[in-house]
């Protein structure tokens, strides 16, 4: 049995693939990682693909040439299974899945892409032996079918992994962080307005995306003395930023697909370490956090740091203990269906 994994990035970024790799290394199953080097950070190796750009963005022309060296790879060894990443891989090697590798092939879905309007998706969903997603608010978009599996973004197995919740008798002085990628420009804008140069509250960015730019700049020219951005971390260093947070800004408009059905790493780390989600309303992730009481749901900027300081200082422990054990312990269920689901897909033997 040989198994091939097509992924569209840095693995950095990708922390999911490590999903399978645990359960294709537990099988002893014989695999390959084919991937593209976007931010040129990897080990050189013949089956990682660079282009002469750095960074996230690429464009059609990019993928057609990554979609090349992808099918060298394909042709040059005969694999008996595939699992492809992403709407735009699934969408440039659609052809090649459905003439060699019907019922042979996992598609993954971690986010929307506009490209999904300009071919039949539903045909290469319903040849696969099953297609993950992330969020069950991707049926929405997605074309009806039975065969999805969701994936849910955090390796968590057991309850017994939560950290104790920290949670202060009174506030005073508040750390309010956002971890991880950074991204969604127009709402933490208007949150670092909203708070800006307050002395009481301090807004961090830990973490490196798209928009690190342009919130130094923000803060530069309007002189704003109270919003940190530390940039990138290292994993091991995340609980640290975890512990020394007071509430989780997990911040979003609900102004596209993706951000209205998405369910980012944050949604799940933030119970995991105890710590309560500040979330906007309108997406399906401030629905779950409101559901099972995860932390503070707003609908606008008004009043923030007095909708803050009664939240915290009211904070009903309980409520939220119970709350994130419900949660979380939906979510290792679901996530072990999709363990038990992948592990009969690598150890079944390709009919021919």
């Amino acid at each position: 049995m040989r198994i091939v994994l097509v992924c569209p990035s840095n693995m950095l970024y990708m922390p999911y693939v490590s999903n399978y790799e645990k359960i294709l290394k537990e099988s002893n199953v014989d695999y390959t990682i084919i991937n593209w080097d976007r931010f040129q950070i990897e080990d050189r190796s013949a089956y990682k693909y660079r282009d002469k750009k750095i960074g996230h963005k690429r464009n059609y022309y990019d993928y057609l040439k990554y979609k090349k060296f992808v099918l060298e790879k394909l042709n040059e060894i005969k694999y008996d299974k595939l699992i492809i990443f992403g709407l735009q891989l699934s969408y440039f090697l659609k052809a090649f899945l459905l003439k060699n590798h019907k019922g042979k092939y996992i598609i993954d879905i971690r986010d929307y892409n506009q490209i999904i309007k300009f071919f039949n998706i539903k045909k290469l969903i319903e040849n696969s032996a099953f297609t993950v997603i992330s969020s069950p608010g991707y049926r929405l978009w997605l074309p009806s079918c039975q065969n999805y599996i969701i994936n849910h973004n955090t390796q968590i197995n057991s309850i017994k992994e939560l950290k104790p919740v920290s949670i202060k008798s009174k506030y005073k002085k508040i750390s309010i962080a956002c971890i991880g990628a950074i991204r969604d420009h127009d709402i933490n804008i208007a949150f670092i307005n909203s708070l800006k140069n307050n002395d009481n509250i301090k807004i961090y960015f830990h973490g490196q995306g798209d928009i690190n730019k342009d919130i130094t700049n923000h803060i530069i020219v309007n002189k704003i003395n109270n919003v940190m951005l530390t940039g990138k971390y290292n994993k091991q260093d995340e609980i640290e930023l975890y512990s020394k947070s007071d509430l989780i800004n997990l911040l979003r408009y609900n102004d596209g697909i993706n951000n209205r059905t998405a369910l980012p790493n944050r949604l799940y780390n933030s119970p995991i370490y105890g710590k309560p989600i500040l979330a906007y309303k309108g997406t399906l992730l401030s629905e779950l956090v409101e559901k099972y009481k995860l932390g503070l749901v707003i609908d606008s900027f008004v009043g923030i740091e007095d909708k803050i300081y009664s939240y915290l200082n009211n904070f009903n422990k309980l409520e939220y203990e119970e709350g994130r054990i419900s949660f979380l312990s939906e979510v290792i269920a679901i996530n072990q269906l999709f363990v038990e689901k992948v592990k009969k897909f690598v150890n079944e033997q390709p009919t021919q």
